[in-house]
């Protein structure tokens, strides 16, 4: 190879962008395998991983408030959330809404907050995983909300769940806009959590990426047909 040939490869090597992979499998996200890729330049999860996710995309009405559901909750979800709050893998934050990004600028009509974290758990993780969530698609999520108590829903027994409106306070101090309330989680597993937070901040609707199917089934006749602004 001449001096010339040399100094033109070493110049096209530092033009040339990363190679990008998967943020779930880490498998590349530069080799075609399918005609959906040649249109995945923005994607951050492969083919592969985004078909494990399963979409209801359903509406519910509990107590005169629609309540918007992205997704079944599953064993890839449970293990995908486990890696992004317990095991801290920040990056993963992107992977939940990317299938619903371009719907998401609906919801900057609202004022959009989200059940807290409890200090402990916040000072472990060391970032909130609801407005890590949002954050990518450029929606402020707000925080009036606290635990009174390190309490993780999760790990509780159903009656104790319920027990989370002596735990969820509203904090004093944080003042709110006349903006309509858009109330998010991530996964709604009893709702009780959601029902309390619901008490305290008067919402217009809910926002839950993923219910699990008990609560779904025992929900089943209060869904409604509808079509979704977010989906």
């Amino acid at each position: 190879m001449s001096v010339c040939e040399s100094i033109r490869s070493r110049m096209h090597q530092t033009l040339r962008v990363d190679e990008r992979f998967c943020l779930i499998c880490n498998a590349s996200l530069d080799e075609i395998h399918s005609f959906e890729d040649l249109y995945a330049k923005h994607r951050t999860i492969c083919t592969d991983c985004q078909k494990q996710f399963k979409p209801i995309r359903k509406i519910f009405r509990i107590q005169n408030r629609e309540w918007h559901i992205l997704y079944q909750y599953d064993d890839f979800l449970e293990r995908l959330f486990f890696r992004y709050k317990e095991q801290r893998d920040i990056l993963l934050a992107p992977v939940f809404l990317e299938r619903v990004q371009e719907r998401l600028k609906i919801m900057k009509k609202y004022q959009v907050c989200g059940l807290c974290s409890s200090d402990q758990h916040r000072l472990y993780r060391g970032f909130e995983p609801l407005i890590e969530l949002f954050k990518p698609y450029g929606i402020e999520v707000l925080s009036p909300l606290y635990k009174t108590k390190p309490v993780k829903q999760s790990a509780q027994s159903k009656a104790k769940r319920k027990q989370i409106q002596a735990i969820l306070k509203r904090k004093e101090l944080y003042s709110l806009s006349n903006k309509k309330i858009l109330l998010v989680d991530d996964v709604c597993t009893t709702g009780s959590s959601l029902e309390a937070a619901c008490q305290l901040l008067n919402p217009q609707c809910v926002f839950v990426l993923a219910a699990h199917p008990k609560w779904l089934q025992a929900h089943a006749s209060m869904g409604i047909e509808k079509k979704s602004s977010f989906w």
